[in-house]
């Protein structure tokens, strides 16, 4: 269909002219055949404004009715790809940021997750970017088994993921990353079965916070999360928490 599309487009106005004198002719053919062989032999009931109608005009009407599918396909399919990152599946950035924006104003609770492959470029220097890139898909298929429907997770960039836990608790959060700072296992052809930890930060998503301030926040805890040895979830409260107990003492 899209060789089709490609034939039929003008590109010039000759080119316009000339596409546009062919389906006229094509009508006139069809109106002249409808003409000749069933004009002459009707009585100008129903059926004859019926059959005029297929002949003559069912093909430019099918013509329209595929363009028109061939349109809302192409118009879904570029939706598709605006907003989810091409490799993964997930939800690119840019659609995460809206989508999590849209889930607060509609309820504040929740928790936010900022996640990063462990010593990714060592996979990436050591096997390759197509090894590479299999550790990522691994990645993104694990943490989409690991949470809800409701649930929002994107490729922010690089080997970073993020997960927005709608209307959730941090009891919650804990059980997921407790299963997420586990081996991931992946493989390819060339290299055999390989794992792949997380690190993650994660920061509740308090009401009278902006969204900015719970990513500077999730991405703190994860940049602790890295200090303390990696393979593990830090939560921001528990850090702040710990803080006002020392300042306290």
């Amino acid at each position: 269909m899209e060789r089709l599309m490609r034939l039929l487009a003008p590109q010039t106005v000759i080119g316009f002219c000339l596409r546009f004198l062919c389906l006229i002719g094509l009508l006139a053919s069809a109106s002249g055949f409808f003409h000749h062989f069933i004009d002459d032999h009707s009585d100008g009931h129903l059926v004859y404004f019926v059959l005029h109608s297929v002949v003559v005009s069912g093909p430019l009407v099918a013509f329209f009715l595929a363009v028109t599918h061939f349109q809302v396909q192409l118009q879904t399919n570029l939706w598709a790809l605006s907003r989810e990152d091409g490799l993964t599946g997930l939800y690119n950035r840019r659609t995460f940021f809206d989508l999590t924006a849209t889930a607060r104003s509609k309820k504040k609770e929740g928790v936010l997750m900022m996640i990063d492959a462990d010593r990714f470029k060592v996979i990436n220097d050591t096997y390759g970017h197509q090894v590479g890139d299999e550790c990522l898909k691994s990645i993104a298929y694990t943490i989409k088994r690991n949470i809800r429907e409701a649930d929002i997770v994107g490729r922010i960039g690089g080997e970073e993921f993020a997960v927005y836990l709608h209307a959730s608790t941090l009891v919650h959060a804990r059980a997921i990353g407790e299963r997420l700072t586990k081996p991931i296992s992946f493989s390819t052809d060339a290299t055999g079965p390989l794992t792949v930890t997380l690190s993650i930060g994660a920061a509740t998503t308090n009401a009278d916070w902006s969204i900015d301030d719970i990513f500077g926040f999730a991405d703190h805890a994860l940049y602790q999360a890295k200090q303390q040895g990696r393979a593990r979830m830090i939560i921001f409260d528990d850090i702040e928490a710990a803080q006002v107990a020392s300042g306290a003492a």
